[in-house]
């Protein structure tokens, strides 16, 4: 255990926790309020849904990229700096790319993305970090709590591209361009506060602790990891590849405003939220039980996109009770994740490696997902619609529901386990 001394600086730990509660918040609402406005454009600039996937897909590569590298770094106050005047610069660019075209439009785009993932993996990953150092004896309620930022920046993300939805009809403005210019004056604002009230010292942490190392090769012949692992990937891939183009979906098909199809992003945080804190606190069923039911619900909310493939008329209340599924199912399971990998790794002896073997497969799971799904959604789309997609997704999922049922064996009881909300 890392021995923690800030003694001199106990007054400083709660105004910089704040700080950085703000920093998860906005990294999490600027993420979010891309996802419904982008496609549109994108869309709007004569791709294809394959081209929408390709730009939005750079992001998580950043993430990915970004992740594997500071985990090997010491984290700082400037890393959160240069995060923060990363995603303000980038704001800016890709509020003036707005003008452009083509396959200028296309590059810049892509490459904006990309760097766009890193900026924000530059603030999220100290942030948690430096948490996790600084509140050593109460790590599990802070962190849950840096989580429960992380959902509301979610909400936010849609609630503020609404309302500036709603005023650009009032006052006719851009909302693309306004709503990245808003987001980089955020993050200005938030860099201020970082600069002026986040204490250099409380990264002076004892940096003396025993080096663990992990050979994930032989971590992956684990059966039951690898059967776990494999199917989170998937469910990542099979949500992700409907969900960037939901937003092209609710203003092309359902004619669905811009200001309501923002508030309707919103549903999915929310039920995700409530979801996982119940996973959190029951007692009632194995994590291995919650998992499973996690992918037959998820793959019955993707099937529920596609209204007119099952016999249903297109509403946008089916749509909306999708998201409400796709929460219960898709979005609480990140919070079993972590719980059950670490559940497995305990199982099977390795129990000193577990919880670091555990974030750093939650996350790599789900980020590739992000990364590989929209690709694959996207050549879907083009070549048998929306619909047809959603059924094969759901399909899919469907059957590594059933095959992750039949082949894992993870059957313990939960008692003792301390579980955290855990959401991406």
């Amino acid at each position: 255990m890392i021995d923690v001394n800030i003694s001199p600086f106990q007054s400083n730990r709660d105004s910089s926790f704040i700080i950085i509660v703000m920093l998860i918040l906005m990294a999490n609402a600027s993420y979010m309020m891309m996802i419904p406005l982008f496609p549109p454009l994108i869309k709007e600039k004569g791709f294809t849904e394959a081209g929408i996937g390709i730009i939005m897909c750079f992001y998580p590569l950043g993430c990915i990229l970004a992740s594997w590298k500071l985990g090997k770094m010491h984290s700082t106050k400037n890393i959160i700096f240069y995060g923060l005047i990363g995603q303000l610069v980038i704001s800016i660019i890709l509020g003036i790319s707005y003008y452009l075209n083509g396959a200028l439009f296309f590059i810049l785009s892509s490459i904006l993305r990309f760097f766009q993932g890193i900026s924000n993996t530059m603030i999220q990953v100290p942030s948690y970090s430096i948490t996790g150092h600084l509140f050593s004896e109460q790590v599990s309620e802070k962190i849950a709590k840096l989580e429960m930022a992380c959902n509301f920046g979610l909400i936010c993300g849609p609630l503020i591209s609404g309302v500036l939805f709603i005023l650009a009809d009032i006052y006719s403005f851009n909302t693309f361009q306004y709503s990245l210019y808003f987001v980089a004056f955020l993050y200005f604002f938030i860099a201020i506060c970082v600069v002026m009230f986040l204490d250099e010292r409380i990264f002076n942490f004892n940096q003396e602790q025993q080096e663990v190392s992990i050979n994930y090769y032989e971590v992956f012949k684990i059966h039951e990891l690898n059967v776990t692992f494999t199917s989170y990937f998937f469910l990542g891939v099979t949500a992700q590849a409907l969900r960037t183009y939901l937003s092209v979906q609710l203003l092309e098909v359902y004619e669905l405003d811009d200001a309501n199809s923002q508030f309707l992003f919103m549903i999915y945080t929310i039920v995700s939220f409530f979801g996982a804190y119940y996973i959190a606190e029951q007692k009632k069923y194995t994590l291995n039980q919650l998992y499973t039911y996690c992918l037959y619900i998820g793959a019955l909310s993707l099937l529920l996109y596609g209204p007119t493939m099952i016999g249903l008329p297109k509403s946008i209340y089916i749509i909306c009770f999708a998201d409400i599924i796709r929460g219960i199912g898709i979005g609480s399971a990140p919070a079993i994740m972590m719980p059950l990998i670490v559940q497995i790794m305990e199982k099977f002896k390795h129990k000193d490696q577990a919880a670091e073997v555990g974030s750093t497969l939650l996350i790599a799971g789900w980020s590739l997902g992000d990364l590989i799904g929209p690709i694959i959604g996207g050549i879907f789309i083009d070549q048998v619609g929306f619909d047809k997609t959603s059924v094969i997704m759901s399909g899919a999922l469907f059957v590594i529901g059933f095959v992750y049922q039949k082949t894992s064996h993870i059957d313990q009881e939960q008692s003792g386990i301390e579980m955290q909300i855990l959401i991406h």
